[in-house]
């Protein structure tokens, strides 16, 4: 379990502005918090971060905006500013378990390498449903995990060049 056992030191997290402080959102959508793990190497798998609450699994709402994509949750929220994105993708399993709308977001937090799992929910409101993204062959209410995909890989390929026109 070697860096993220029960009482080791996970580095504070960025805390959220106050919620009527947050960003205009280009995207949002109701989830479900599923966990953080390092990002696995070599074949290994990665271990499941358990401090800054970062183990609990809860229920959350995913807003990205122009400077960060917030996690706001009861048992703890926390930002990810865009340029620690690192990508995000798709997968049908999350810890051995099999989760359907499953958004696995990458990203960096002072040196270490992280991806967070979230399960998109269906619209709960009216609201919500009016923000959703409207997708070809979707429902408003239906999360559109492609979408957030496409829009956080986007960001990180922004990341990448220009940490290398700065590098270079």
């Amino acid at each position: 379990m070697g860096l993220f056992r029960r009482g080791s030191q996970v580095p504070p997290l960025v805390p959220i502005p106050a919620i009527a402080d947050l960003p205009p959102a280009k995207l949002q959508a109701s989830a479900r918090y599923l966990g953080t793990f390092t990002v696995p190497t070599d074949g290994d798998d990665g271990e499941r971060v358990v401090g800054q609450s970062l183990a609990a699994r809860s229920a959350a709402r995913l807003s990205l905006s122009a400077e960060a994509l917030d996690v706001v949750r009861i048992a703890g929220s926390f930002r990810i500013r865009n340029a620690a994105l690192r990508g995000a993708r798709t997968a049908g399993h999350f810890a051995g378990k099999p989760v359907s709308e499953l958004l696995l977001v990458r990203w960096e937090h002072e040196g270490n390498r992280w991806e967070s799992g979230f399960r998109l929910d269906p619209a709960r409101t009216v609201r919500d449903a009016v923000k959703a993204p409207i997708a070809s062959g979707k429902s408003a209410t239906q999360p559109d995990v492609g979408t957030w995909v496409r829009t956080l890989s986007k960001v990180a390929r922004a990341n990448k060049t220009s940490d290398e026109s700065r590098n270079g």
